[in-house]
């Protein structure tokens, strides 16, 4: 008897446990243990998350690395342009030590009239009024060599590098050469002397300028 009176009291106990924890678990407790397990829900991840992952990948490895590498190169290139800059500056110096002082070189017939070609280029008529007023070469301009002072003014004023070409009457003329002198003192590079001269120029045909 006694031992049946146990088993009831066990049993008792056991079963108002199980209620107390079932109440527990629904009512007592938000968050209680499911007694039927669930299917868990997963997010399904979109195609467009990872091209946004490549894309900031991208950004950040391989362009960070061409705009780097391009930047390096840019200043290579700026370094290489600036050596070869002045590597000329140095050769235009060592030019103009070796070279000495600028002369006037001399032309010939064929070489005056390829240089006409350019209407840049000053042609100088170096003999007097009377000689010019008879016949010059076309577009030449009058100055006379005993008078090259007065035209100073008007001559400082040109380029340095203009190229000009200086005649008188050739032969043992000196005008030219006159006047070729005084065109270097004033800082002209590019002076030439129609050795020929105004002779020359009636000799090969072109007849009587205007």
């Amino acid at each position: 008897m006694k031992s049946n009176q146990q088993l009831k009291d066990i049993a008792f106990i056991l079963g108002l446990s199980i209620i107390l924890a079932l109440w527990f678990n629904f009512f007592g407790h938000s968050n209680g243990i499911s007694l039927i397990r669930e299917k868990q829900e997963v997010a399904i991840a979109s195609d467009d998350e990872f091209l946004l992952i490549d894309t900031a990948s991208t950004l950040t490895a391989d362009t960070v690395k061409v705009a780097i590498d391009s930047v390096s190169l840019m200043k290579k290139a700026l370094q290489d342009s600036i050596k070869k800059v002045k590597r000329i500056q140095d050769s235009i110096k060592n030019i103009s030590v070796e070279s000495g002082p600028i002369k006037a070189k001399s032309i010939v017939y064929k070489q005056i009239l390829q240089l006409l070609k350019d209407p840049n280029v000053l042609v100088i008529d170096a003999r007097n009024e009377h000689e010019f007023a008879e016949g010059h070469i076309p577009n030449s301009k009058h100055v006379f060599a005993m008078e090259f002072e007065q035209h100073i003014p008007e001559l400082i004023s040109l380029p340095k590098d203009k190229r000009i070409i200086v005649y008188c009457g050739g032969g043992d003329c000196e005008l030219s050469h006159d006047v070729c002198n005084g065109l270097i003192g004033l800082g002209f590079l590019k002076v030439y002397i129609y050795i020929g001269g105004w002779e020359d120029w009636k000799k090969n045909g072109s007849g009587k300028g205007a």
